[in-house]
């Protein structure tokens, strides 16, 4: 007698993904995963500056301040709504959080944090593919 059974295996999703620093060795930082919903709202938000920023720096000179703001924004969003956890990083003392490392981090760190949320936003070339 033959069964054809399936193995009854529950996935297991992790809302987090977790990197290590190219920039700040031994730093590891987690970083949300998105769901469609979440994609959708957080590239609304961050059109609105984008486009500022496409507008602005073609401009005059005092308009290219307006449109670093607006780079800057846009970075900080991805990374208020993309960090969730720092590892191995302190900050004037303090364990390292997603809201110290804007206000008083490294810009570098920030910047390779904000790099990767964006990774996160857009699907790559294999995730097109199996639609």
């Amino acid at each position: 007698m033959n069964f054809i059974s399936r193995l009854l295996r529950t996935p297991n999703y992790t809302s987090v993904t977790w990197h290590e620093s190219r920039t700040v060795p031994g730093v590891r930082f987690a970083i949300k995963r998105m769901s469609l919903g979440e994609r959708i709202e957080l590239t609304r938000q961050v059109r609105e500056l984008a486009l500022r920023y496409e507008f602005l720096k073609s401009g005059e000179p005092a308009d290219h301040l307006e449109a670093a703001l607006s780079d800057l924004l846009a970075k900080k969003l991805y990374m208020e709504w993309g960090l969730r956890e720092l590892e191995g990083f302190r900050i004037d003392g303090q364990d390292g959080t997603p809201a110290l490392l804007i206000e008083k981090g490294p810009e570098i760190l920030s910047n390779e944090v904000s790099e990767v949320v964006q990774a996160e936003l857009t699907l790559s070339d294999d995730e097109r593919k199996n639609f």
